[in-house]
């Protein structure tokens, strides 16, 4: 008698009438269908008894951390909150643990680590937005793999997770321009992480492909502090851009209440426009067109590739790149020809 053949991607695809992608990724972590769709796929491939399944089923339960600077985790700043609530309830839906380290602004300078950092051993840590480069090498010499969350650092071997900042800095800037404006300014300072720096440079190449002046003034670096805090002790350009491009919408909010305070109208008298799609977008007058960031891919794609470098660690650091796109609301106005 011929013994049957194992189980097969195909043979669940066909009981459940789903295509044999949708088994792939469910099987495999990876985001792009709906969790009630990955729970039917997934049980269904334990009655059948697919093999991969009941190796992963033998996989112990991964413990990770998730480290932070405190300037990324305050209380207003809901970016790398948003990436650490989905991160940790990935985490809780495949059974393993994570626990979240927030580092002071002098434990940072001094390189002094979280004593439970050191004192646990983690499967893997994951670091949230981009710390002062002597801090993350010492990140490095701690035992467990690295995945960098909205940053890469050239001398850094982590994986990256992040956003096209440079594109999207292009993409927007060259949005206000199609909308009429030739007079467009940048808030944020490029020397505090790579992506303001990223979406800078992509600024920088929008103007000059279109030929448009950049004057000085029109960069506006000090709007916020190596502490995270904004501040509207800032001097606006005497000859004022029509627009601003603002690296994140905390940014913009503050340039929006100091332009205010200015008595300078917006959108009627200058545009802003900003990165991230956090709920400041919808709390401020007018409300904020900004880039939407999708914290809940990047948390998912970051879990999802720290599972793939536990199970292939000689493989060489990657970069995984995501989308983004534009939500248009109220803070950009068009201007007409001439």
């Amino acid at each position: 008698m011929r013994m049957k053949n194992k189980t097969t991607m195909q043979d669940i695809a066909d009981q459940l009438g789903v295509t044999k992608v949708s088994v792939s990724k469910a099987i495999n972590h990876q985001p792009g269908i709906s969790d009630s769709l990955r729970k039917r796929i997934l049980d269904t491939a334990r009655e059948l008894g697919y093999a991969k399944m009941k190796a992963d089923e033998m996989q112990k339960a991964y413990h990770f951390a998730f480290i932070t600077a405190k300037r990324f985790f305050l209380e207003d700043e809901k970016f790398y909150t948003t990436i650490y609530y989905y991160l940790n309830r990935k985490c809780m839906d495949e059974n393993c643990s994570i626990s979240c380290f927030v580092v002071g602004n002098q434990e940072e300078e001094n390189g002094i680590l979280p004593p439970d950092l050191t004192l646990t051993k983690f499967d893997g840590i994951f670091i949230a937005g981009e710390l002062k480069k002597d801090y993350l090498n010492i990140l490095s010499g701690l035992e467990g793999e690295k995945i960098a969350i909205d940053f890469t650092i050239r001398g850094i071997p982590f994986d990256s997770v992040i956003v096209d900042n440079f594109t999207n800095g292009y993409e927007v800037t060259s949005y206000l321009i199609e909308k009429g404006h030739a007079k467009i300014g940048f808030v944020g300072n490029i020397n505090h992480t790579s992506s303001i720096c990223d979406r800078y440079f992509g600024y920088l190449k929008a103007m000059k492909r279109n030929d448009l002046a950049i004057q000085k003034d029109w960069y506006l670096p000090d709007i916020n502090t190596l502490d995270g805090v904004y501040t509207k002790d800032f001097d606006l350009p005497g000859d004022l851009p029509t627009a601003f491009v603002c690296h994140c919408d905390k940014a913009a909010f503050t340039l929006m209440q100091k332009l205010e305070s200015c008595n300078i109208r917006i959108p009627e008298d200058d545009s802003v426009i900003s990165f991230d799609n956090t709920s400041i977008c919808d709390l401020v007058t007018p409300k904020l067109s900004s880039v939407n960031v999708d914290k809940k891919q990047i948390a998912l794609y970051s879990f999802n590739q720290m599972i793939n470098r536990l199970n292939t660690p000689y493989l060489a650091p990657h970069k995984i790149y995501l989308g983004s796109a534009l939500v248009e609301r109220d803070s950009v106005r068009s201007i007409p020809p001439g």
